[in-house]
This record gives structure tokens, C-alpha cells and sequence, in this order.
């Protein structure tokens, strides 16, 4: 599934702006060896670089939403992408909204929530959610994390998702999560994020800004699980984390603490 060649063609389609090779490059299914290789090189680039990669990735997503997201002029080889197919389409927004929420300049918050009210895709609005977390504007974060309950859509569409991602899946859109999976991969990197509580650490912002959705995401594979899957080390961890930020809104630091709460008693 991963392909070292495609992740040069992805870089390179955004290092030009090139509609004809975005469109190309960008039709393939994520996986987390793909997604951190192009992130990689992407953080090499200048910020003013990364600002004309952003506003090609609006340009897209605006031809991909039909022109609904923002007035805008340029038209050259749009019908390329007008022309794909239904998953083409997909995988095309699915993909240029994750790098989107990846790059060191904060997305357009207003943009994103217009997609996400536009996309009735629970996959599209879970990379939404996912890519607006950067901007520490709670209104799609929040709404995502309501959708949720034990074992509804939402619920199985997330665990199996963050299990094929990270397992690099085949068909990553058509995994379903057994719910004996091991889910370890899952697990570790929420646990080292949720370990993060100095803002000295340089991976601090980032680690903020997913506190919500990584524990979430634990709660939802113990729910599933109906057993305790979490170490000692894990509990302390959790027990530990750090919710009191002041970029959070009474609502989600006493979501945080309910999330906290609820698995620490599993």
C-alpha cells in the first residue's frame, strides 16, 4: 500500500500547484507510513511556501464543493477534477483536508466548518474534525464529539478508521473493527500524547489540541471492549492529564474530566 514514489508525487503536486498531478498523486488511500512521509517533507518547506500550498489546497476543495466555499476566478484545469468519480472525489478531499490540518499555518476554521456542514460523510467529517484542532476553535470538534455513543455509526466508523490507519489496512475505508482486534496500535500513541503536560515540551500545542479526541477514542475501544485494557502506567497517565487549559471552553475541560473519569473507573 505504501509507495515511496507516490509520496514524491504528492510533495511535488503541492511544491508547484499542479491541479493535473494533485489530481493524480492525491487519489490514494491513507495510511500512517504515507501521511507521515509527505508530512515530513512538508515541514521542511518555509512558511511562506506552505502558505501557497494551503491556498491550492482551498482552491481545490472550493472546484471539489462546487464553487460553495469561497468566490474564486481560477479555473485552469478544474474540469479534471470535476470529472472524477465518486471515489476519486473522495479520496481526493479526504486527502488534501488531512495535509491541510497537517501544515504549520492554521486552516481557515470558517472554511472547514462550511465543508463540514456541505459533507454528510462521516469520514470527511471525522479528517474535518481531526484537521480543525489546530485552530483551537471547539464548534466542529464539539459537535463531532456529540454524534458519539456506544456502538453507533459514528462509534464503529472511528475505531475502525484509527485501527485501518494505523495498521495500514488494505481497504482502509471498508475495515471494520472485530472488536477483539488488539488494539495496541491504537492505544500507544494516545497514551504518549496524553503523557504530555509541559509546555516547555515542543510537542505540547499539538498534544493540547488532540487531548479531547485521544481520550475519546480510548473510551470508545474500552466501551467496545467490555474489558480493561489499560496498564497501571496507562491509568497514571490518564489520572494525570492535564485538562485545565486556558484555550479550552468550560464545556470541553468538564468533557475532558467526564472522559477521565469514565475510564478511570473501567
Amino acid at each position: 500500500m505504501f509507495d515511496n514514489g507516490n509520496v514524491e508525487r504528492v510533495v511535488e503536486a503541492c511544491l508547484v500547484c499542479d491541479i493535473k498531478l494533485a489530481t493524480e498523486s492525491f487519489i490514494v488511500e491513507q495510511s500512517d507510513n504515507f501521511t507521515n512521509a509527505v508530512r515530513e517533507k512538508i515541514d521542511l518547506l518555509s512558511l511562506d511556501k506552505q502558505q501557497d500550498i494551503q491556498n491550492f489546497f482551498y482552491h481545490i476543495l472550493n472546484v471539489c464543493y462546487n464553487g460553495n466555499l469561497f468566490s474564486d476566478n481560477r479555473q485552469e484545469q478544474d474540469t479534471l477534477i470535476e470529472k472524477l468519480d465518486n471515489k476519486d472525489m473522495f479520496l481526493l478531499k479526504e486527502n488534501v483536508i488531512y495535509f491541510l490540518g497537517r501544515l504549520s499555518i492554521s486552516p481557515d476554521i470558517k472554511l472547514l466548518k462550511k465543508i463540514y456542514d456541505l459533507d454528510e460523510n462521516k469520514h470527511i467529517k471525522l479528517n474535518l474534525a481531526f484537521s480543525s484542532l489546530s485552530t483551537f476553535c471547539e464548534g466542529i470538534e464539539m459537535d463531532f464529539v456529540n454524534r458519539f455513543s456506544p456502538n453507533n455509526d459514528y462509534d464503529l466508523c472511528l475505531r475502525s478508521w484509527t485501527m485501518a490507519y494505523f495498521k495500514a489496512a488494505e481497504n482502509p475505508y471498508q475495515y471494520v473493527d472485530s472488536s477483539s482486534d488488539d488494539w495496541e496500535v491504537a492505544k500507544i500513541p494516545r497514551i504518549k500524547r496524553l503523557a504530555i503536560n509541559d509546555e516547555e515540551n515542543p510537542k505540547f500545542l499539538k498534544a493540547m489540541s488532540f487531548r479531547l479526541m485521544d481520550l475519546l477514542v480510548i473510551d470508545l475501544f474500552l466501551e467496545n471492549r467490555k474489558r480493561d485494557d489499560l496498564t497501571i502506567d496507562d491509568k497514571k497517565i490518564i489520572e494525570n492529564t492535564f485538562i485545565d487549559y486556558d484555550r479550552y471552553s468550560m464545556q470541553k475541560r468538564e468533557k475532558l474530566r467526564e472522559l477521565k473519569q469514565k475510564i478511570l473507573r473501567k
